[in-house]
């Protein structure tokens, strides 16, 4: 049986509009916004779904951030540095659905010429609902000697398939346009069901050449 799964790194998440508000007096001249990020407690499962999220690393730029606002892509809103959301299935014979996690960090800030109030916005797509043995626990991009590598861990999730052969592949994307700039990828063999394994993954990509990687994750099962 074949199996595919996809998730998806965004470098400091992704900043879709960063600005100040401005008055005729301009207090925000001088002033820098807010840097918004968030993580994410579990990145994959099955729905119905308990998330975590904590924009603990988003950070403030000349004042102090007052608000964080979420947006779950499903119609559901939440306030707070720490907040958690039930996602839910939606229709029927999806195996897999697909919600766009927008946050707002709103920053304030005091000047001679008035208040400032400067926000930030980052997003991730968040896909869950899928069977999948695979499961990538944790993962991250540092640059290397030669390149960049991609390292993790998996682990099978199944309580009685071994994953007989599994591949990770890295896909490398630079913004604007979408534009896959470097693709790369690790075989796996023969892991035994709850067996943790780790992977890296290399490439000549130096880390200023692109903006984001997304990791793609294929498992071939079998009675163990």
């Amino acid at each position: 049986m074949r199996h595919t799964r996809w998730l998806k790194w965004v470098a400091i998440g992704v900043v879709l509009l960063s600005g100040c508000t401005r008055t005729p007096r301009d207090p925000c001249q001088g002033v820098a916004p807010p840097v918004a990020t968030f993580r994410v407690v579990p990145e994959s499962g099955e729905l119905p779904l308990l998330v975590t999220f904590d924009a603990a690393d988003s950070s403030p730029g000349s004042g102090e951030i007052v608000e964080y606002v979420w947006e779950f892509g499903d119609g559901g809103t939440a306030r707070g540095r720490l907040v958690q959301h039930r996602f839910d299935r939606t229709g029927e014979g999806a195996e897999e659905q697909e919600f766009r996690v927008v946050l707002t960090v709103v920053q304030e800030h005091g000047t001679e010429a008035g208040l400032c109030r400067c926000d930030a916005q980052a997003v991730r797509v968040l896909r869950y609902g899928v069977s999948h043995p695979l499961n990538i626990l944790h993962w991250q991009v540092r640059p290397a000697y030669n390149g960049s590598w991609v390292e993790g861990v998996v682990r099978n999730e199944s309580a009685d398939r071994r994953v007989t052969h599994a591949e990770v592949y890295a896909r490398f994307y630079r913004e604007p346009g979408h534009v896959v700039v470097g693709e790369a990828q690790r075989e796996l063999w023969d892991i035994r069901p709850g067996e943790e394994r780790l992977f890296m993954i290399t490439t000549y990509l130096w880390p200023w050449q692109y903006d984001w990687v997304e990791l793609q994750t294929e498992a071939f099962t079998a009675e163990p």
